[in-house]
């Protein structure tokens, strides 16, 4: 703000006790003072005493205009009233910025930071000049302006960031931006006015007339010369007539500006509105056509606006899930209500195919409507990109819970005949198995004993021919007692007769007749729940476990549990015997028996060994098909 000499000498002279001394530097560094007057300025003599201070600078040492001149010398006030440092240490008065440019004759300049007696600091910036009389060498006076750091840095700041931000807008929006002197001369024009029409800043500095075509700056012409002459802003549409025929249309803003030493100048901005309108047009044509097609559509279609976050679902989508378009919102409603085990997997799909720039994404997942039912729903969605960012999806629904329920009943029905068919073989197995075994304790094993018979019946001779009688008759003896052994194994066990316990008993009591070998057996009686095809196949892996141990384990102990729990039916067999490294030895038919049975029925079997270490055999088969 500019101030006259008269406001300046009243002011001076209304501040200054030493107003006559003061009066000659004014007289004589009056543009100094006008240009320092608006900052926080005192002047000292080449005593050091204060000749002007005004009241900005006095605000920086925290006491009045008053306070400052009842100090006769203002180093007692520098050493009395402030605790002034510099870098690190205490600054004395000698060392100044105005005391040193008396002294040296040179502007000095510093930043200190005065530490008042409230405990509050500030730093402030000395900037000083000396003053100096014609021909004169030593300066009578220095003029010392103030400055507080933080405040500048934050203004300066705050002045930078909206300058950066003010360029920014001018150079990134679309729209034409100009301005002009009154002799419509270009001073200045934003990138997207150059790039409209075909300009660069060397066209800066010259007639809008030459630059722009003419039927552009014709149309402009009188509404630019009704501003300079109003002095009134003009906003207007305007409609231009291309030399091809097509029309264009701007909404334009003209506006004064009163530029450098009052010198008037044009400010202009104008949108076009020809893309706007057809962009509009096309919307919303686009929306009508996609609603008309929405209601006449019988699938379920939504779109999910990815930058407002809103959904649009049709009628049938609504009809689907059974939920009033009122109670329908956004995508975090819509995965909410899908099943908690599916909704995991559908989040993590649509946020994958929006990362990786997919076109299109599909799953099917259940989803609870609103009468808390779950439907089996096939959802696809397509995703609309607008400079390489995702901003729109696109999908449709298929209720699939009738083919989800037919698919289940053809998987169930197949399993059925698959376990109907596998439950066949085993029984046609069995029956073989029962056959041979008959076939091998009734014809073999008669045959054998009648050879025993005739065998019975020589006389040998010598004592060679009655050893080999001797040992023929030991071999025959020996066979009869393997088949008669082998066709127990082969033949079904009589289950209905009697319980699997007591099946199981009876086997252990012949192994005991014949070995060594301890076998101890604990039991409840709940598996006689189990269906008599069970309790076989039960029977059936005791069996072959306890055939693996008498001929691998060389074991001395044998534990068999058998329990019924939780709707279970676990069976283990522990060996004290030699064990094996399970990934070193071949799984033959014994063991290959034992998983395959005990996968026919769902259930799990677990072999847990090592060399040296004996074998727990776990098997685990539900009670309820």
């Amino acid at each position: 703000m500019k101030k006259s000499w008269a406001s300046v000498q009243k002011f001076m002279k209304a501040n200054n006790p030493k107003k006559d001394l003061f009066g000659a530097i004014i007289e004589k560094h009056y543009p100094l003072i006008i240009k320092e007057l608006e900052k926080a300025i005192f002047f000292t003599d080449k005593k050091g005493d204060i000749i002007f201070v005004n009241e900005e600078a006095a605000k920086l040492f925290n006491i009045t205009v008053e306070k400052f001149f009842e100090f006769k010398d203002i180093s007692n006030l520098w050493k009395a009233t402030w605790i002034t440092t510099g870098k690190s240490d205490l600054v004395p008065f000698e060392k100044t910025p105005f005391q040193q440019a008396l002294q040296t004759g040179e502007s000095q300049a510093e930043t200190f930071v005065l530490l008042f007696e409230n405990g509050k600091n500030r730093y402030v910036r000395f900037e000083s000049m000396p003053l100096f009389e014609k021909n004169e060498s030593a300066p009578f006076a220095v003029v010392t302006s103030l400055a507080d750091i933080a405040k500048r840095k934050k203004i300066t700041g705050e002045s930078r960031t909206k300058d950066t931000l003010f360029s920014s807008f001018i150079n990134q929006t679309p729209n034409l931006l100009w301005m002009v002197d009154e002799e419509a001369y270009l001073i200045f024009a934003n990138p997207s006015f150059y790039h409209y029409f075909g300009l660069s800043e060397k066209d800066l500095n010259k007639k809008l007339t030459e630059l722009v075509p003419a039927i552009v700056a014709d149309s402009l012409y009188e509404d630019h010369l009704q501003v300079l002459e109003t002095g009134e802003a003009l906003k207007k549409e305007q409609k231009v007539k291309w030399a091809d025929g097509s029309n264009l249309s701007f909404l334009i803003h003209i506006f004064p500006i009163t530029g450098l030493n009052d010198k008037k100048m044009l400010g202009g901005h104008a949108v076009p509105l020809a893309d706007k309108y057809a962009i509009e047009k096309q919307l919303r044509e686009a929306n009508e056509q996609l609603l008309n097609l929405s209601r006449a559509a019988s699938n379920a279609i939504w779109e999910w606006d990815m930058r407002t976050g809103q959904i649009f679902r049709n009628e049938p989508l609504l009809d689907m899930i059974g939920y009033p378009i009122e109670n329908t919102k956004g995508l975090a409603w819509w995965l909410h209500r899908i099943h908690p085990e599916d909704r995991d997997r559908v989040s993590d799909k649509v946020k994958h195919t929006a990362e990786k720039k997919q076109l299109s994404w599909e799953d099917s997942y259940r989803f609870k409507c609103a009468d808390g039912s779950y439907k089996h729903i096939r959802d696809r969605g397509f995703v609309i990109y607008e400079n390489d960012l995702p901003v729109k999806m696109v999908g449709s629904l298929q209720d699939v819970t009738d083919i989800k329920e037919l698919q289940t009943k053809l998987t169930e029905e197949k399993m059925r005949r698959q376990k109907e068919i596998s439950e066949t073989v085993i029984q046609v197995q069995e029956k073989e198995r029962t056959r041979i075994g008959h076939e091998l304790h009734d014809n073999v094993n008669q045959i054998l004993t009648s050879v025993k018979l005739f065998l019975e019946m020589l006389h040998p001779v010598t004592q060679e021919e009655i050893e080999i009688k001797n040992k023929s008759s030991d071999y025959i003896v020996q066979a009869i007692e393997e088949i008669r052994k082998l066709s127990r194994e082969l033949v079904v066990p009589q289950l209905k007769g009697r319980t699997l316990v007591e099946s199981i008993r009876t086997l252990i009591e012949d192994i005991h007749i014949s070995n060594v070998m301890k076998i101890h057996f604990t039991h409840d009686h709940e598996n006689d729940l189990l269906s008599p095809a069970k309790k076989l196949t039960l029977f059936r892996i005791i069996q072959e476990q306890l055939k693996n141990i008498l001929k691998y384990s060389k074991a001395s102990e044998v534990n068999i549990y058998l329990h019924c729990k939780n709707e279970e039916v676990t069976l283990s067999i522990k060996d004290n015997g030699i064990g094996f490294d399970p990934k070193k030895t071949y799984r033959g038919v014994g063991l290959a028996s034992i998983h395959e049975r005990t996968r026919f029925y769902n259930g799990e079997a677990d072999i847990q060994t090592a060399a040296g270490q004996g074998c727990l055999l776990t098997v685990t088969i539900p009670v309820e098909d």
